[in-house]
């Protein structure tokens, strides 16, 4: 939906979810010249008001609705819980606002096709932040394969896991997700990104007993096969109970072998810089969030919500619309699905 602004007038964002990634978020639009971050939202007033605090937005709430309901908020990022994605984004396509959720889109088929029955009609932009789509090894290995230079995939496989730290201390609310969802919707996404391709059956296997025995009640791993419809077949792995000793936080390696060749990549870069501090080793992220000043950002991390920026902005294409998280809900939903019947899973052209 395009609008008419007065000559240097910024375009005014909300942010909904007050935590680690929506500070990405209001660090990403503070620093854009076209966008103003206008209010933040979270369910804890206190924590909202320090977002507030720190990056000086105008408007502070603690219901989304109340933001939605604000005609000065013209588009609208959610950086709430896995959980709590599908609601927030339906009201803001209803409200006639832009918005940009972080992945996954929604949890539950009922909400995810809602939302892009919804996205399809509403003259406004949606965006999933799949942010793989701009990390630089990623878009290496697609560029790659788009070429021809390992030929038509036949097989593939990719591990995006966390260790400990991350259900145990990172996030409260672990066990109202997992490792498939927080992760696996990621690592998914960038296979159908490399290859510009769709699932089309699945079958999968999870474990669960070590996180919930420790208080944390989710999956500790699902593991699956996948085949696509360009005729590959891939492992996708999504783990939570990886040492804590390991030198990052996130593992994360994509391969790709084809009639010709193969590519590789491990994204997490834990190479590239070691630290030995008395902790043991220690990587360092080197490209996710880098150093930035004047108005500039760094990183692919908030290069893909700068990219939402464009999309509103200047009608830019988005990143990955609703289709693409219909897509990835869709796929994931039956990768629990078979890890719970022990059945394979058939998708019709990439559709449960």
């Amino acid at each position: 939906m395009s609008q008419t602004r007065a000559p240097g007038r910024k375009t005014r964002f909300g942010v909904v979810g007050a935590g680690l990634w929506g500070s990405f978020h209001c660090q990403t639009l503070n620093a854009i010249e076209a966008s103003e971050l206008y209010a933040v939202c979270d369910l804890n007033p206190e924590r909202a008001a320090e977002m507030q605090r720190q990056f000086g937005a105008t408007k502070v709430y603690t219901d989304y609705r109340d933001l939605l309901a604000n005609p000065d908020v013209e588009a609208v990022t959610v950086a709430t819980p896995d959980f709590a994605h599908g609601d927030i984004v339906l009201a803001a396509i209803k409200a006639g606002k832009h918005v940009m959720s972080e992945k996954p889109l929604a949890t539950t088929l009922a909400e995810v096709e809602a939302i892009a029955s919804a996205a399809a009609v509403s003259g406004t932009k949606t965006m999933v932040d799949f942010h793989n789509r701009v990390s630089p090894p990623i878009v290496a290995v697609k560029q790659a394969v788009a070429a021809g230079e390992i030929g038509v995939p036949l097989h593939a496989s990719a591990r995006l896991s966390n260790t400990q730290f991350v259900p145990f201390e990172l996030l409260s609310w672990a066990a109202k997700s997992s490792a498939l969802w927080f992760l696996g919707s990621h690592a998914l996404d960038a296979l159908r990104f490399i290859m510009g391709a769709e699932v089309k059956r699945v079958q999968a296997m999870a474990r669960h007993g070590h996180l919930a025995g420790k208080g944390v009640d989710t999956a500790d791993v699902h593991m699956a096969l996948l085949e696509f419809d360009n005729g590959c077949v891939a492992t996708l792995q999504n783990s939570w109970v990886l040492p804590l000793d390991l030198p990052s936080i996130v593992d994360f390696r994509i391969d790709i072998v084809g009639e010709k060749g193969a590519v590789e990549t491990y994204p997490t870069m834990n190479d590239v810089v070691k630290k030995y501090t008395g902790n043991g080793l220690r990587g360092a992220d080197v490209i996710g969030i880098t150093p930035t000043a004047g108005g500039r950002i760094g990183g692919f991390v908030t290069e893909a919500i700068a990219r939402f920026v464009d999309a509103v902005v200047l009608d830019a294409p988005v990143l990955a619309d609703a289709r693409d998280g219909l897509q990835v809900t869709r796929v994931l939903v039956a990768i629990e699905e078979s890890a719970r019947t022990g059945k394979t899973i058939t998708l019709a052209d990439g559709v449960a």
